[in-house]
């Protein structure tokens, strides 16, 4: 009896040696519908990225920003001001405007909440930003550089992120009169 049972184990063991066509096709219809659900996802993942490096990035220079103007405030001035105040942080000089916002790094009578040019947008950049991202002005040519910087209007500074060489679709906007950040993403 007991070598019935034995043989008959042995025969069951030699039986099961692998995986029998239903079973595969069923495994490989599971794992078609886990790629389908995540292949989207993982698509998008560039996308986030650069979503996310731009926010990053805006966050940083609005509390720079802040910074500067809270400086400015605890140095004892408030408003109405004169333009063109200097304001020191981490031994970087930047000229504030009437409103007490950053308007240049190099010139404190052109510190004003009208003129603003690409050039001191570029200066306002790297005077708050500590590390800032290489940059340049609209117009020039795309090398390396993560952002490309433009003034829109007389009293805004725009700062694109640069996708497939372009900087028109992800960018944060600075109001220099009132000292808002704007971000936008399509």
């Amino acid at each position: 009896m007991f070598q019935q049972e034995q043989l008959q184990q042995e025969q069951l063991q030699q039986k099961q040696t692998g995986f029998t066509l239903v079973e595969l096709v069923i495994v490989i219809v599971l794992l078609g519908l886990l790629a389908a659900t995540a292949l989207p996802r993982f698509l998008n993942v560039t996308a986030d990225a650069q979503i996310a490096s731009l926010e990053g990035v805006a966050g940083g220079f609005t509390t720079g920003l802040l910074l500067v103007r809270t400086q400015w405030v605890a140095d004892g001035n408030s408003l109405p001001s004169a333009a063109g105040i200097e304001v020191v942080i981490d031994g970087q000089s930047v000229f504030v405007n009437e409103n007490g916002w950053p308007a240049n790094t190099g010139d404190a009578g052109n510190a004003t909440t009208t003129n603003q040019t690409e050039a001191e947008c570029q200066e306002v950049w790297n005077g708050v930003l500590q590390s800032a991202p290489t940059s340049l002005l609209s117009g020039g040519t795309i090398d390396n550089e993560r952002y490309q910087i433009s003034a829109p209007n007389t009293s805004t500074c725009r700062y694109g992120l640069i996708i497939n060489g372009a900087s028109d679709t992800h960018f944060f906007d600075y109001n220099v009169v009132n000292g808002t950040v704007t971000l936008t993403i399509p």
